[in-house]
């Protein structure tokens, strides 16, 4: 039998969310465990620059500037953006079946920029090259195999052998968080029906540092900005969330056919699509844990709630819990409280459920609206859309809400 590791609090999972979560508690001078069944090469390796579609990391996110600046306070951002990165200052998004319009401005609200467009391998890379120069125990390449609760702390079994022990667990291990049903926290779900495929294309004119974004019947399409070491702007990420079926005859076009569906569906904002990548298909999934706590234990990002694409929200939802999490379990440090107490605990699900529930309800309610065909729904909608671009303040403060310039 091997011998058991002790911490303060063990961290399942080592993406953005994890890794963030383990380096802001390390700085606060809890014992720390990172547990990544991912290999640490894998995790810190450096991308090739990007010269064609293919060398981009199909899996970005628009991080917004309330997260940008957490990943500031854990000195990693400076890093993030020493690669690749875009910063976008426009957001157009209209409805493809109607003439509704609604254009967001960076400018408009005094900000360098809306938010910035970063693969999140970029992101975890950061990271981690942080971590490694923490104290935080990185324990990486092992899958965790087993949980157990017994006398006020949980154990965990790794495949290799290992056992960890911590009064407090933190799940990050995603939307099919096994820790989250080891534990028995029930989810609410349900399947969309769609599936959202992602790549990278080229295309024959500038982004114009813009994140684009049209709504149609049966899903939304966003083009998000590249920017490459080379500067040219002629590079997106695309997400085309789409119903299953037409999901489905997309994904088995050939790519010329592909690009040209594209065009057609972005009617034609930016040109051609010269180039596309190696396509992947997501199915999609609304889940919300009816709980994110237990006692030892918490769930943070995916693994408590994930939520459709349409708005680009759900990084930035993770990043949310992450610093709350960090501001409860600070204020519990302070006060001489474990990071198990269950106020403290509550406190953290109080703060942040509350928040989620009104982005995943609000992103249900732009996904039914534009989903809708009938006539009146369609003149409400379009309607709405171009009042609500000719009203600078109220539109502006639905902007700032979006970055958390109003937190």
């Amino acid at each position: 039998m091997s011998e058991v590791k002790t911490f303060d609090i063990l961290v399942a999972g080592g993406g953005m969310i994890g890794s963030a979560v383990a380096l802001g508690l390390s700085r606060q001078g809890w014992q720390v465990a990172l547990v990544e069944g991912a290999d640490h090469e894998t995790l810190v390796r450096a991308p090739e620059p990007a010269a064609t579609v293919a060398d981009f990391e199909p899996r970005v996110s628009a991080i917004s500037v309330a997260s940008q600046r957490l990943l500031e306070q854990l000195g990693v951002w400076s890093e993030v953006t020493a690669g690749r990165h875009c910063p976008y200052q426009t957001m157009t998004v209209w409805d493809g079946d109607g003439t509704g319009r609604i254009q967001f401005e960076a400018a408009e609200l005094q900000a360098r920029a809306l938010g910035t467009i970063v693969e999140n391998r970029s992101i975890v890379r950061a990271l981690f090259r942080a971590l490694e120069q923490s104290p935080v125990e990185l324990i990486e390449g092992a899958s965790i195999t087993g949980c157990r609760r017994s006398s006020g702390s949980y154990a965990l079994e790794l495949e290799d052998g290992q056992s960890l022990s911590a009064g407090l667990v933190v799940g990050c291990d995603g939307a099919n968080s096994r820790l989250r049903q080891w534990v028995g926290l029930p989810t609410r779900e349900w399947d969309y029906d769609q599936q959202a495929i992602v790549c990278t294309v080229q295309t024959s004119q500038s982004h114009r540092f813009t994140a684009w974004q049209r709504f149609s019947m049966t899903g939304p399409l966003a083009f998000l900005p590249l920017l490459p070491e080379s500067g040219s702007e002629h590079f997106c990420s695309i997400v085309w969330s789409q119903d299953t079926d037409e999901a489905r005859r997309l994904m088995a076009l050939e790519d010329t056919e592909f690009a040209a569906e594209l065009e057609q569906a972005i009617e034609r904002e930016l040109g051609t699509v010269q180039a596309v990548s190696k396509r992947f298909a997501f199915p999609l999934r609304q889940r919300h844990a009816k709980d994110y706590i237990a006692p030892g234990f918490a769930l943070v990002g995916d693994a408590a709630h994930t939520i459709h694409p349409l708005a680009g929200q759900g990084a930035n939802l993770g990043f949310g819990d992450v610093r709350t999490l960090l501001d409860e379990l600070s204020r519990a440090r302070k006060a001489g409280l474990g990071p198990a107490d269950e106020l403290v605990l509550a406190r953290y699900q109080r703060r942040r459920k509350g928040e989620n529930l009104t982005m995943m309800a609000a992103m249900e309610g732009f996904k039914q609206l534009f989903g809708r065909d009938e006539l009146p729904v369609r003149w409400l909608r379009n309607t709405g859309l171009r009042w609500l671009n000719q009203l600078g303040p109220v539109k502006n403060r639905i902007a700032a809400e979006a970055m958390g310039l109003n937190g």
